[in-house]
């Protein structure tokens, strides 16, 4: 009895060790266990972190990039802006600069029988506008493209669309492709000389330029019905929106020298 006692005391003694013990080495497993997955963990955010700041620095480059092209692109356009602001100040500036003169002239009648692109024009004031022999003025109305008219022998003749001494610069559709508007004995009126590139199509806009002195730019002309390339250049055969002889004109007096000499020979080095 007294020995199974002492049994009984001995496994309770190393039942309690035995917990104590496995609660220690337990304890000091989870510990180990813990810093292991808090190193892992770490280590994981660690490179994510470095992942995303190599990313967001390479997307931040990028914008910055761009931001700095944009800003290099509204430079040039500042630069721009301000040289064209420089320019203007310095043609409100000089003597030289002056806006169109407009009169209103009349159809007296055809020049001659059966020719209905050549008028007789009167102007009842000759003083009132710069009547310099073989002057070329721009005929419109309703804002559109009549043709030309040139003061010679004492007398202002009307040469209209379709006429062959009707000659004058335009551009051509959106991308405002420079031509010059003339009569072609084969095709009728046209516009010559376009370059090839870029590309123009049927139903595009024609619109004066205001390069050759005789009208200011964007006033309409005709549209495209057909085009044709040659060597180098294309042509346009146009409709032009005036075709009929009106009773009233207006004149335009760009105030520039150009003549009807000097607007032949702007237009020989096309040939």
């Amino acid at each position: 009895m007294k020995k199974l006692f002492l049994w009984i005391i001995f496994i309770a003694t190393v039942f309690f060790l035995s917990m104590q013990i496995s609660k220690e080495v337990h304890s000091k497993i989870l510990y180990l266990s813990d810093g292991i997955k808090i190193g892992i963990l770490n280590l994981n955010q660690n490179i994510l972190n470095v992942i995303t700041r190599h990313f967001n620095q390479a997307e931040q480059i990028k914008h910055l990039t761009n931001e700095l092209k944009n800003k290099e692109g509204l430079q040039y356009s500042l630069n721009s802006l301000k040289h064209e602001h420089s320019q203007l100040l310095v043609s409100l500036q000089t003597d030289n600069f002056n806006l169109p003169s407009f009169h209103l002239v009349r159809t007296l009648s055809y020049v001659r029988l059966n020719d209905y692109t050549k008028v007789w024009l009167q102007n009842r004031d000759t003083n009132s506008f710069n009547a310099t022999e073989n002057k070329i003025f721009g005929l419109v109305t309703n804002n559109q493209v009549a043709g030309i008219a040139i003061f010679e022998n004492n007398r202002l003749t009307g040469f209209l669309n379709g006429d062959e001494q009707c000659n004058y610069s335009v551009f051509v559709g959106e991308n405002k492709t420079p031509g010059v508007a003339k009569y072609d004995t084969n095709k009728g009126f046209i516009v010559d000389y376009i370059p090839l590139y870029p590309k123009i199509k049927v139903g595009d806009i024609i619109q004066t330029s205001g390069y050759d002195g005789i009208f200011y730019s964007e006033i309409d002309v005709g549209k495209v019905q057909s085009i044709e390339e040659r060597q180098g250049y294309q042509i346009a055969i146009i409709q032009p929106f005036l075709n009929k002889v009106s009773q009233f004109y207006w004149l335009i007096d760009t105030n520039q020298t150009t003549t009807h000499e000097e607007s032949a020979n702007d237009f020989t080095f096309f040939n």
